[in-house]
């Protein structure tokens, strides 16, 4: 098989590094051409890459990688395997997708995809795309702050941000936000609101359990003035339970709000004393992830697992 991987070279640790994936690859068979994702222009990059006969695209590293592919990809007709390389991995996550690129490189079959919604942001700036989530309040208010200090590695990168987030929500006044799904407002004081396309967001959380990547919908996720202190308290366990979130699944939704930041995906915005505006939904083509096939030894495995 043939393939183009994109690999951010700054991600992941020694055995997970551009050698040990391109040996896994040729483990499996597979014949690439290398596009960094540090690369000047990368997107000029990829689409050079593309003009070339491939099977399928490989995203190797963490989210803002994984993202960057996935929306930049013209051919969404063409399958894209991920490595996920980062700390919280959400869209792999939210996928089910785990373990090393040595590991996921043989279950990787081409007729074996999962379609996934690619969202669009309409607003005063333009029209951007995003996997992850597009967010106003408390969630970008985190990036702002995150983007300041020294980044951690691995779980402690989880644990910092989960920490950073339970201050700010200390911190957070409430903000005046209007939420129409599919032409329902919802109007209130919101710590903050995500409209979320994939189940993980932020540090590792479920934010969004019931979303669906797929389904050509999304979640609005509402994060209430009082549910404050069960937020705080549902960040020591995230997994552990469901989030102490309101939820709005719809088509199209639209946000409406007054001096407070935004972000999509990763990428955060600052907005003192603007009033905007914004319509979310996802675009009509979906891309197409490959989804790992299990060896027989692993489902028996996993199987006793259930049953015990």
């Amino acid at each position: 098989m043939r393939a183009i991987l994109c690999h951010n070279p700054t991600a992941g640790t020694k055995g997970h590094d551009k050698d040990a994936i391109l040996g896994a690859l040729k483990l499996a068979d597979i014949d690439v051409r290398y596009v960094s994702t540090k690369n000047g222009d990368f997107e000029e990059a990829f689409r050079d890459a593309l003009k070339k006969s491939a099977d399928f695209v490989i995203a190797a590293g963490g989210d803002g990688t994984i993202a960057r592919v996935l929306t930049t990809l013209s051919d969404r007709a063409l399958p894209v395997a991920l490595l996920p390389l980062g700390t919280a991995n959400n869209a792999a996550r939210s996928l089910g997708i785990a373990g090393t690129p040595q590991e996921l490189v043989e279950t990787w079959k081409l007729d074996r995809t999962a379609p996934v919604d690619i969202g669009s942001v309409k607003g005063p700036w333009g029209t951007t795309r995003f996997l992850e989530a597009f967010g106003v309040g408390v969630l970008p208010e985190l990036l702002l702050t995150a983007a300041k200090g020294k980044k951690p590695e691995g779980a402690d990168n989880l644990r910092k941000g989960r920490a950073l987030l339970q201050q700010a929500l200390k911190d957070a006044e409430p903000i005046d936000i209007e939420v129409i799904v599919d032409g329902r407002s919802v109007r209130g004081k919101f710590l903050g609101v995500e409209v979320m396309n994939i189940p993980f967001t932020g540090p590792g959380l479920p934010l969004a359990e019931k979303a669906d990547a797929g389904d050509g919908k999304l979640d609005a996720i509402l994060l209430e003035a009082e549910q404050r202190k069960a937020l705080i308290e549902w960040l020591d366990a995230p997994l552990d339970s469901p989030p102490p979130v309101t939820t709005r699944k719809g088509s199209k939704i639209e946000l409406i709000w007054t001096d407070a930041p935004n972000r999509l995906d990763d990428h955060a915005f600052d907005n003192e004393d603007k009033k905007l505006a914004a319509e979310v939904a996802c675009e009509e083509e979906q891309a197409h992830v490959l989804i790992p096939v299990k060896h027989p030894a692993q489902q028996t495995a996993e199987a006793k697992a259930e049953s015990s």
